[in-house]
């Protein structure tokens, strides 16, 4: 079965990492996908939170009505009442579709107005009232703070920017006492450096919590797929064990069957014409036990990486012709036609023939078995130039549906079809193809529609025909997995 990896790997933890100076994810597509996620989640709380900033900015007016009279509590109230509808129009753009996108800039704006709207209540009031509207924007700032969705570098620039602005003023348009001013200062570097510092690990702990959480759901991707995967792995076992068992009872039936038949010499002596069928029967069921036993034991070797492979020069065509030969009575037994096509020159390549001649008859049994009465099976030798070269085996038969192609050049699986219960086989070929055709640097490709046919193609690598031409190619046994 194909292996899932289900571990979160070091390049992953890499991308989600933080940088302490930008508080950016190092993944850009990652970054986005928080903006835009964590924004979407937070935005109603965050509409909220501005409407009760709008709210608090108009009870706060309470204080203009102690403290203030005549000409400048009218300006003061007219200010107070132009800021909040501007908040207020603010606070319905949030409701505007996509709006999540500028969100940055309208928080930036709520803050700006109502803080800027502060600092020039500061520069217009006469003393002593001057004196103590900083305390409003103490507020701001720290209502800016905890703003959930509104950055830590945009809230540190319009906190710095209100806490400078707040000092020009005092010191340059409507000065202030200095003792006032350093107690005044004092609180507001205080606040701003608090709130910068807050806010800083608040993202922090928001990213980090973020990032878990992708992770996690990877993670349970990850086990839902490595369940499935066991679930089909124990599935695929169960049935081969099912299939095999009935392969190999099948044979050593008639095998004990036609043998104690012989001993008993129910049919006579020994030397009756009519044991000779038995004796071939025997012989017969007995290469058929030998052939799946010997398929078991080279998968097993090729998935250990204990099979032993002899490598010479192999004359594909000579191969493919020698194969066929194998099959051309149970060919025409069945109903099925063989046909193999192989270039004017010979095909040489590098390779293990004992190992190549089963690719050929694994192939070439499966076509003859899944083509009905009637159907052709050709197989053909083709010389790719730079690309190596192909064996390519090419039947009408039943054919494979798509979805299952990949499912059967996995060990222990097998495709259900009515064909295939009736014609048996134990669901080694193909795999044990596929595996060869690895240890040889090859690849094995499978085309199928139902109905139509299948075709099977083995590629090998060029420098495999290039080795033949050494001067002096040796023989060297090796142990491949």
């Amino acid at each position: 079965m194909t292996q899932v990896d289900t571990t979160v790997t070091d390049e992953e933890i890499r991308d989600l990492t933080i940088s302490p100076f930008t508080l950016h994810f190092r993944d850009r597509t990652f970054e986005r996908q928080f903006g835009q996620n964590y924004v979407n989640q937070a935005l109603g709380l965050t509409r909220i939170y501005m409407l009760v900033g709008v709210v608090a900015y108009v009870i706060y007016s309470i204080l203009d009505f102690i403290v203030l009279e005549g000409d400048e509590l009218v300006r003061v109230l007219m200010l107070r009442g132009g800021i909040c509808l501007i908040l207020s129009a603010l606070v319905f753009t949030s409701f505007v579709k996509h709006s999540y996108r500028a969100m940055q800039l309208i928080l930036s704006l709520c803050v700006a107005f109502s803080g800027g709207g502060i600092v020039f209540m500061t520069a217009v009031m006469d003393p002593p009232f001057s004196y103590l509207y900083y305390a409003g924007i103490i507020l701001v700032i720290i209502y800016s703070s905890n703003l959930l969705i509104f950055r830590t570098a945009y809230s540190a620039a319009l906190n710095m920017t209100l806490f400078l602005s707040y000092i020009a003023t005092t010191l340059l348009f409507n000065p202030i006492p200095t003792q006032m001013l350093i107690n005044n200062v004092f609180f507001l570097a205080v606040t701003v450096a608090w709130t910068m510092w807050t806010s800083y690990w608040q993202e922090i702990y928001v990213r980090r919590e973020f990032s878990q959480r992708y992770l996690l759901r990877q993670e349970a991707k990850r086990s839902a797929r490595l369940f499935k995967q066991a679930e089909a792995g124990n599935r695929a076992k169960s049935e081969f064990l099912a299939v095999i068992s009935h392969e190999l009872r099948t044979p050593l039936n008639a095998i004990i069957g036609f043998s104690e038949i012989m001993q008993q010499k129910l049919f006579g002596p020994i030397g009756s014409d009519k044991y000779n069928d038995y004796i071939d029967d025997i012989a017969y069921s007995g290469r058929h036990l030998l052939g799946i036993i010997n398929d078991i034991l080279d998968l097993s070797k090729a998935e250990s990486g204990k099979l032993e492979v002899h490598e010479d020069i192999v004359d594909l065509g000579d191969m493919v012709d020698q194969a066929l030969r194998m099959f051309r009575d149970n060919a025409t037994k069945e109903g099925v036609r063989l046909s193999f096509d192989v270039p004017k020159d010979p095909v040489l390549l590098w390779a293990d023939e004992r190992l190549l001649r089963q690719v050929l008859i694994n192939l070439v049994s499966n076509s003859v078995k899944f083509t009905q009465q009637g159907g052709e099976v050709n197989v053909k030798v083709r010389d790719l130039g730079a690309e190596g070269c192909a064996v390519v085996v090419e039947d009408n038969g039943i054919g494979i549906e798509e979805s299952a192609i990949d499912e059967i050049v996995e060990p222990f699986v097998q495709v259900e079809s009515a064909l295939n219960r009736e014609n048996g086989g134990a669901g080694l070929g193909l795999p044990l193809v596929k595996k060869i055709a690895e240890i040889h640097n090859g690849d094995l490709k499978i085309e199928s529609e139902v109905g139509i046919g299948t075709k099977a193609i083995v590629t090998l690598p060029k420098w495999r025909m290039d080795k033949v031409n050494e001067d002096d190619p040796t023989q060297t046994p090796r142990l491949v997995g």
